[in-house]
């Protein structure tokens, strides 16, 4: 049986001369698995250039519960990018977020609509709406921790200045672990979460702060998912953000 749905391409990888395996995340059925076939050859239905990193598409696909594989009947773009693509900041940005998305998201994963909604507007505002992003990536993290089960709770205060990465919490408490947040990075990500994207980048910080907060929120992510590994692309990013 045929389903339409959308879809953001999250990773390919290369299955014989001329076809690809695609991962694509959809709100009616998550994370899965699909095999595009003849994408390389000159007579193809489907072009490769349609599976690029978090690609937003429409598509007519099968959805059969015994199979590891399923297929792709039809494809169309949903959303062209009209800057990313030239714009080496926010390319940049998206390739971290592709890998930080496609890490952290499992195929065995619920399907979720709220979190898909939350990730495909979030890449349409990047597309549009961004003159400066520098702040873009740190928000898009801590928001996608909340569809991912383990958004920071409790508030920054006087009484609670810590914030245990661990425990995913701010406390009062020095923890017996090294895994926390203190000072001014503790309050800078208590600012991120009470902010939105309209206000991100009013936030002050330098890059020195915004690089170890990125990395504590990385480790963050490592220390909720324990398949999560390193991130490779961060260092590209690194280069690019000022």
């Amino acid at each position: 049986m045929l389903h339409k749905t959308s879809g953001i391409v999250l990773h390919t990888t290369k299955y014989s001369e001329s076809s690809l395996i695609v991962k694509i995340i959809s709100p009616d059925f998550g994370l899965k698995s699909y095999i595009v076939n003849g994408v390389r050859s000159k007579k193809a239905k489907f072009k490769a250039n349609m599976f690029q990193h978090l690609a937003l598409v429409d598509m007519v696909v099968s959805n059969n519960e015994k199979a590891g594989l399923q297929r792709i009947s039809e494809i169309t773009v949903l959303y062209p990018y009209t800057d990313i693509p030239y714009n080496i900041i926010k390319s940049s940005i998206v390739l971290f977020l592709n890998e930080i998305i496609y890490k952290a998201i499992k195929e065995e994963h619920h399907p979720d609509e709220n979190m898909f909604e939350f990730i495909k507007n979030s890449l349409q505002l990047l597309d549009l709406k961004f003159d400066s992003c520098s702040n873009f990536h740190v928000f898009f993290m801590i928001q996608l921790s909340r569809y991912l089960g383990f958004f920071p709770e409790g508030e920054y205060s006087s009484g609670s200045p810590i914030f245990d990465l661990q425990e995913g919490r701010f406390t009062g408490k020095l923890p017996i672990h090294s895994y926390y947040l203190e000072g001014s990075l503790s309050k800078l990500l208590s600012e991120f979460i009470s902010a939105d994207y309209s206000t991100i980048q009013q936030l002050q910080l330098d890059k020195t702060q915004r690089k170890e907060l990125l990395k504590s929120l990385i480790l963050f992510y490592q220390l909720h998912i324990s398949t999560l590994g390193e991130i490779n692309s961060l260092d590209v990013l690194e280069q690019v953000i000022s």
